[in-house]
């Protein structure tokens, strides 16, 4: 069980402090919830039941620093292909995203940040759903780093995308 104030990653919602835990009762039964405040967007809150085993297996704890940057060497040194076919390659990725963050994940991201760069040279742009697909990694992959390494989301994201591309 989690504590007031511990920071955990909620599936691909982002790294979140864990402000409350208390009774609610939304829909007939008063139930237990662990509600969390986005650390990267303090506008909402997010109310994890604690019974439902399906969502609060999806909270973790924030990966240390080691297990990141041990995970950033791997995928820089993965090689990735791109998949022409845009059904294929929206599954592949839809299901790398389901699982959070992962050295996968980051294969994802630098796939997609090799494609992105390679179109610019063209003035051509990622499709649309391969943009989505960047934008939920970003956030996914920056939030974590951002909280870990104690710096600027921004600050984190370039640095990524910058070693992600580094390794092309």
């Amino acid at each position: 069980m989690y504590e007031l104030n511990d920071v955990l990653v909620y599936g691909n919602s982002g790294v979140c402090r864990l402000v409350d835990i208390r009774k609610e009762q939304f829909s007939g039964t008063p139930t237990m919830y662990y509600i969390l405040s986005p650390v990267f967007n303090g506008q909402s809150m997010l109310y994890v039941p604690i019974e439902n085993t399906a969502l609060s297996s999806k909270l973790r704890p924030v990966m240390m620093k080691e297990t990141l940057h041990e995970m950033m060497l791997k995928a820089k040194s993965n090689d990735v292909s791109w998949e022409n076919d845009d059904r294929l390659r929206s599954e592949k990725f839809q299901d790398v995203l389901s699982h959070g963050l992962s050295e996968e994940l980051l294969s994802v991201m630098k796939s997609l940040v090799i494609h992105k760069n390679e179109l610019k040279k063209t003035i051509k742009k990622l499709h649309s759903a391969d943009e989505r697909t960047l934008n939920l990694c970003e956030k996914i992959v920056g939030e974590e780093f951002a909280f870990a390494f104690g710096v600027d989301l921004q600050d984190a994201l370039s640095h990524i995308e910058s070693e992600l591309s580094e390794a092309a």
